[in-house]
């Protein structure tokens, strides 16, 4: 074991100044002097993180994990996708490639004479996309945090974090981050590692239950191609919140309450009970106060698709109505499921989503009204340019509500099979209680030792005009190659 000395910390600090300042001496532009400051707030922010490490007496490698994964996607256009009629889009059959390359590594080590005084956890991931015969070389640090352990019932973490969500498997409505402005999508990519946030957070055992208090700082840079701390960092966060939660057992039952404030209030109950040997059943339930501004700009955009259509069935003061959703002060987002393991090993998982914020079926209906209405001109060349500014309205609208998972109410199922000696079958069922339709994704996968392959497709069903009918895609096939070590 090495031991690290303070000296080093100095000497790193000395020399990150002097390449500091003769960067900013070469009169960089104004854009390149922030940077440049932010890159050593970063750099200063690290060696704070590390310096109490080096208090420490010894690291001890507690767990290193290293894998490369290989994903392969073809994805063919829908023909008829009322949101790209006549292919307006000019999308094509396409084969992308992506390249992952992940590390994780975790140290423990000892401080105040405790053997296990906290640990320091990075997770990296290098990705490398190939699509239209282009390249793009991105790195995104997944996790980058310390945790100290003072005392057997206090531990205070800071750093980027993955933070625990909740039980519910498809979606996590009391989940801290599951706030509307941070526009999460419904649909969840499971095939790369989570990106943590930057956050401080204590937290304190007591009998029977634990105490969170934690704070995040909002961090905002653009989000272009060319943006650094975008393509070699991660995702800014458009949320500050300050939270307190309390999580614990009783009646063999696991439940956590959550409160937190950003601008606006939002409130998370989580309830957790294994009954038996095969059966867990679930239920999460989060209510957020809307913010202001983004009511009155979703309320603006489903105002001016639905004005359109008001001499084809809108009477009265029904096109100037708002979203019914944004006339309350907040909205309740809930969920409930199962999760039940069968005799031999297949597994079931049902749950049901109320999306509070979602339209009702009249307002989806004006909405596929508006779609239906404007798709009808694209049948020649010169209608094009208003076909296209009126589909750039719904997109918006599309963008702000969240697609797909703009509507009330939804159930999703996954059932997952082993085949032995090595195979494994996965079925997943995204169903739209309102309109019908829905999103199917079939899977087979092969694993042993430290060796996987899986093949998946995804197909979205239900009417020309229904949520799922409207996707641009019409399926995708996915073939996935992942080593680890």
């Amino acid at each position: 074991m090495k031991r690290l000395k303070s000296g080093f910390f100095r000497r790193c600090a000395r020399i990150y100044t002097q390449i500091y300042a003769v960067i900013c001496a070469r009169r960089c532009t104004e854009k390149s002097v922030y940077a440049c400051r932010l890159l050593l707030a970063l750099g200063l922010g690290m060696g704070v993180l590390i310096a109490p490490v080096s208090c420490g007496q010894t690291f001890a490698v507690d767990n290193t994990c290293f894998s490369v994964k290989n994903l392969w996607q073809l994805s063919s256009p829908s023909s008829r996708s009322l949101l790209n009629p006549g292919n307006i889009l000019g999308l094509e059959k396409e084969l992308t490639g992506l390249l992952l390359l992940n590390w994780r590594k975790e140290w423990v080590f000892r401080a105040c004479a405790r053997e296990n005084g906290g640990r320091f956890v990075f997770e990296d991931s290098v990705q490398l996309r190939l699509y239209h015969n282009e390249t793009d070389l991105t790195n995104l640090v997944n996790e980058v945090y310390i945790s100290l352990n003072p005392t057997d019932f206090f531990f205070i973490d800071a750093g980027k974090q993955v933070a625990p969500t909740g039980a519910g498997y498809f979606f996590n409505p009391s989940d801290l981050w599951s706030r509307a402005r941070e526009r999460r999508p419904f649909l969840q990519d499971r095939e790369l590692p989570p990106e943590g946030r930057v956050m401080l957070k204590g937290e304190y055992l007591f009998p029977g239950l634990t105490l969170e208090v934690g704070w995040a700082p909002q961090l905002a840079w653009t989000e272009d191609e060319d943006a650094v701390l975008r393509k070699y960092f991660g995702s800014p966060q458009r949320s500050s919140p300050a939270w307190v939660k309390i999580s614990g057992g009783f009646s063999g039952m696991d439940g956590s309450c959550l409160f937190s404030y950003d601008r606006q209030w939002k409130a998370g109950l989580n309830l957790a009970k294994v009954c038996g040997e095969n059966l867990e059943i679930h239920a999460e339930m989060g209510w957020e106060e809307w913010a202001k501004t983004q009511a009155d700009q979703l309320n603006q955009l489903f105002l001016t698709i639905t004005r359109e259509t008001h001499d084809t069935g809108a009477h009265g003061n029904e096109c100037t109505r708002p979203i019914e959703a944004t006339t309350e002060k907040g909205f309740v987002k809930a969920l409930v499921g199962a999760n039940y393991t069968f005799a031999g090993g297949t597994n079931l998982i049902i749950e049901y989503l109320f999306n509070g914020n979602g339209l009702t079926r009249r307002e989806w209906e004006k909405v596929l009204l508006h779609i239906g209405k404007n798709n009808v001109p694209a049948a020649g060349d010169e209608n094009y340019p208003p076909v296209a500014v009126k589909l750039q309205r719904t997109t918006e609208f599309f963008a702000e509500t969240g697609f797909p998972g703009l509507l009330r109410h939804y159930a999703m199922a996954r059932l997952y099979k082993e085949l032995p000696p090595a195979l494994a079958l996965e079925q997943i069922i995204i169903q739209n209680l309102v309109d019908r339709s829905g999103l199917a994704i079939l899977g087979l996968s092969y694993e042993k030792e430290r060796f996987a392959l899986s093949l998946a497709t995804q197909i979205p069903y239900g009417k020309q005009e229904s949520e799922f009918g409207l996707m641009t895609g019409d399926w995708q096939v996915k073939l996935k190659v992942e080593f680890w070590f």
